[in-house]
């Protein structure tokens, strides 16, 4: 009896994270995307960033807002999303044309200009680009690219087979686009359309490492199909083009082995499709691909055809995931910890 108490126990620890706290973030409608970097946590819903307090969760600063000022962001109506990230502790924010600088507490450093339709992701003196681009066969997919500081564009790291031509099929589940590929120097790329596999590449592009790893192959089942077909249909960008594209989503056979790859604290952070009612499995790997562990952690609702990332961070073996509350009307940030 004893013994299958321990195993019962091993299983749970397994299969569930620790359990998580939640808490209001006050003052958000639809957020974009979240970053937590030491005790400040950055909230981007189109033009503003919030930051606030890991210590008790409360709104610090509020900054940015539409327009072409030092401190005013364009957001990109569609296609590439604005992003945020970290480099050498500044809040480096990409909106439309360009790159602006911040200290941590929001306040103003410089800007330069960049691309209309690239993502920028600064590693070392180079760029990573994620955008569209012409693949072998002529046809614009959204890729990975280096650029040099002067952004010039240097080689191709990998293509998706997200498409963006017109009249192109949209095939579902799509890749994997995981927000700031870069770490410490290195870029790490899901880089494939199926299989669990991910590159990595040193600052000048060089292939240093391929981690790849076995999986069980899910089928995807009719529901996810209905699922996404009525997301289409309602989703406001899409549902007044519905009847015109509804014939051009095509679905994979199986789901992608990974959906969303985050790198924080030495650990390569692996979204997968899999899942156990509201919480996705998400596999944590060391900085060779040895696997340390696996759990299941909450995640914001299914968005199936989007370049946004998940509505997730890391910071110190912690996951900050923010989840809508759609009875309540409020987003909930959940804090989980990973070991």
């Amino acid at each position: 009896m004893r013994t299958n108490v321990i195993l019962v126990l091993l299983l749970l620890m397994i299969v569930l994270p620790a359990l998580s706290r939640v808490v209001t973030l006050e003052g958000l409608v639809k957020p974009d995307l979240i970053v937590v970097k030491g005790n400040k946590l950055y909230v981007l819903e189109k033009t503003s960033i919030y930051i606030y307090s890991v210590k008790d969760f409360q709104l610090i600063k509020k900054f940015g807002r539409e327009g072409e000022g030092p401190r005013e962001f364009m957001a990109r109506p569609y296609g590439a999303p604005m992003s945020m990230s970290f480099v050498d502790g500044q809040l480096v924010v990409n909106s439309n044309n360009k790159l602006s600088y911040f200290d941590g507490d929001g306040i103003f450093l410089n800007e330069r200009k960049a691309f209309s339709n690239l993502v920028l992701f600064q590693v070392r003196d180079n760029f990573v680009a994620i955008g569209p681009s012409v693949d072998a066969e002529k046809r614009f997919r959204i890729s990975y690219r280096l650029y040099s500081n002067d952004l010039k564009e240097l080689k191709n790291l990998f293509h998706t087979n997200i498409s963006v031509n017109p009249q192109d099929f949209i095939i579902m589940p799509i890749s994997a686009i995981g927000h700031n590929p870069c770490y410490k120097g290195n870029i790490f790329i899901a880089a494939s359309n199926t299989d669990f596999v991910i590159d990595v590449f040193n600052h000048t592009g060089k292939k240093i490492r391929r981690i790849s790893r076995n999986f069980v192959k899910e089928k995807i089942p009719q529901k996810f199909k209905d699922e996404t077909h009525y997301w289409f249909k309602n989703e406001s960008m899409y549902k007044q083009f519905y009847d015109g594209i509804k014939g051009f989503i095509k679905f994979k056979d199986h789901f992608p082995a990974i959906r969303d790859v985050h790198l924080a604290d030495e650990t390569i952070y692996v979204v997968t499709h899999k899942r156990k009612k509201n919480l996705w499995e998400c596999v944590l790997l060391d900085m060779t691909g040895r696997e340390k562990k696996r759990v299941f952690i909450p995640l914001s609702r299914y968005v199936p055809f989007t370049y946004y990332p998940l509505l997730y961070s890391v910071e110190n073996r912690v996951l900050y995931s923010l989840i809508e509350d759609e009875d309540e009307e409020v987003w909930k940030l959940h804090i989980v910890n990973l070991f």
